[in-house]
């Protein structure tokens, strides 16, 4: 018998008649501890984190520390982290939170916290895939251009950092990372083992080693050289210096509290570093799965950011990289738009082999993230369906591969959407999902602090069942992570590169909390009002744990 709870009843909630659509889910155990881990890495994108921070931070977050940002970040994830673990070891189905929340507080809430979530989850899939547009496949271009002194790469990078270019490049992004998943689970998961070697090796290993044996001085050198390369343009770094200047940069000292609202972008990293959640029903179960998989990812992505982050910015300068993202590009040879981290990295090397691998890594890490991200929606979806409250045929799986192939293609399509509304308008920004993600923790949190009394036999039966003084610990934990989330929402709601700055984003606050509040949970009446009509009480289905 596994580990966790196998029964699918609840015994708090009587024996009720079963109401699921199917009494299995379709889906195989194909992915191990390891997988899951990997998945955790990948999905809280410390790689392009710290690419878009270099971007952001003149604007936003100058004199702040991005060190000390991700330290407090952190801190503020670990109790959720373990939350996440603790509450998926007790019920490691597919659908991880709405199957938490709806069973333990109270269905219309599991629904509209899950709902918010995949609806912002698809909008980040735009997000990514016009990364991987811009600072994937368009600077490998340039790279190659600039380090052969072919110009035919450099009109093809500048295109592919046109607007139409970012977004046919997205969209087949998008189609590509849907094909893996709708190919299956096993498919994906040796994709994913592939990539994330690739990705260690080139976003993360190859820029430390460059990083460290490169000086400042070297990189100044190899930076030059690259520019003129490109465009013609000499002592590109002296430009940059005086394009900063004519666009108002000026030093900034330590400054703690924009360091405080630098929070947002780490939070990027080491607030949802749980998505191996969604898919637990198809993880093979061990007693310390879910701690290897949710913490121990907490843990290597804040190695990962404690390796690269400050070898990278010695390398660059830290002067260099704020004057860098604050000045017109095309007044020091960047008329495609100003180079991240990974290019840079790539110019450090002075190797087109060593920036290739390094361009390569960074930009299929962003596909693999695209593929997770819709691996997750689709089992969330696949849960809905399950319980009645959407079609069946959206959560149908199917019988050779293991996938739910319907919801796999509405992911997709919503997701080329995404891509076209992050592309053309300027409705949201990269870190516009945060806050409405955020609202989603504080349900799960919500729901590790009343799961020992609401659901007192299932926590007492489940491996979970540990007490501090008598307390529960689960309770201590999600008051722990309850706190933390709060306080995060207040940074959110602050920091005004988060895209939810109160003062300057309030119509986004309010469509946010809306699609949260009011048109979830709408949704979910709607579909309760139809089973009704078809002789069903839809709220017997939460009486119960979903099937496998």
């Amino acid at each position: 018998m596994d580990s966790a709870i196998s029964s699918t009843s609840l015994p708090d909630a009587g024996a009720p008649p079963e109401m699921f659509t199917r009494q299995a889910t379709g889906l195989v155990r194909s992915a191990r501890a390891s997988d899951a881990l990997f998945y955790n890495v990948v999905w809280s994108a410390p790689a392009l984190t710290i690419a878009f921070f270099f971007l952001l931070k003149p604007s936003f977050y100058q004199g702040s520390s991005f060190l000390l940002a991700c330290v407090f970040a952190f801190v503020l994830g670990i109790p959720g982290a373990f939350l996440y673990a603790m509450l998926t070891t007790a019920m490691p189905r597919s659908g991880g939170d709405y199957v938490f929340v709806s069973r333990v507080v109270h269905p219309i809430v599991g629904f509209m916290s899950n709902f918010s979530w995949v609806f912002w989850q698809m909008y980040i899939i735009g997000v990514f895939a016009s990364y991987f547009a811009g600072l994937g496949v368009s600077a490998w271009l340039r790279m190659l251009a600039g380090f052969t002194g072919d110009l035919w790469f450099l009109k093809a990078a500048n295109w592919f950092g046109t607007d139409w270019g970012i977004f046919i490049a997205g969209t087949a992004t998008v189609v590509v990372s849907g094909l893996i998943l709708i190919a299956g689970t096993r498919v994906f998961v040796r994709t994913q083992q592939y990539i994330f070697a690739l990705y260690v090796v080139g976003a993360l290993l190859l820029p430390v080693i460059i990083s460290v044996l490169v000086s400042h001085a070297g990189f100044i050198h190899q930076f030059n050289h690259y520019a003129a390369t490109l465009e013609g343009t000499g002592d590109a770094a002296t430009k940059v210096g005086a394009a900063a200047t004519a666009a108002g940069y000026a030093h900034s000292d330590f400054d703690f509290g924009r360091t405080i609202l630098a929070i947002s972008p780490a939070w990027f990293v080491f607030g949802f570093i749980f998505g191996s959640n969604y898919f637990a029903g198809e993880i093979r179960r061990g007693t310390r799965t879910h701690y290897i998989a949710i913490p121990g990812a907490l843990v290597v992505s804040f190695l990962f950011i404690l390796l690269l982050f400050p070898t990278f910015q010695h390398m660059a300068g830290g002067e260099f990289l704020n004057q860098l993202g604050t000045g017109d590009p095309t007044k020091f040879g960047f008329s495609g738009g100003t180079p991240a981290y990974p290019e840079l990295a790539a110019i450090g090397s002075g190797s087109i082999v060593w920036g290739t691998i390094i361009l390569l890594g960074f930009a299929f890490g962003l596909v693999l993230f695209i593929t997770q991200t819709m691996l997750l929606a689709s089992r969330c979806m696949l849960a809905w369906s399950v319980d009645g409250v959407m079609p069946a045929g959206l959560g149908a799986v199917n019988r050779r591969t293991h996938t739910p192939i319907v919801a796999t293609v509405i992911i997709m399509i919503l997701g080329i959407a995404a891509t076209a509304i992050f592309t053309f308008t300027t409705w949201l920004t990269t870190l516009s999902n945060l806050f409405a993600n955020t609202l989603t923790l504080l349900a799960v949190a919500l729901t590790g602090i009343v799961l020992p009394f609401m659901r007192k036999s299932l926590f007492d039966a489940s491996p979970i069942a540990k007490r501090w003084k008598g307390i529960p610990v689960i309770s201590i934990v999600g008051a722990f992570a309850f706190v933390a989330y709060l306080l995060t929402l207040a940074v959110l709601l602050t920091d005004e590169g988060s895209g939810t700055a109160i003062k300057d984003h309030v119509t986004t606050v309010l469509i946010e909390t809306g699609i949260f509040f009011v048109g979830a949970p709408l949704l979910y009446l709607i579909a309760k009002w139809v089973r009704a009509r078809q002789g069903m009480d839809l709220s017997l289905a939460y009486s119960e744990i979903p099937p496998e």
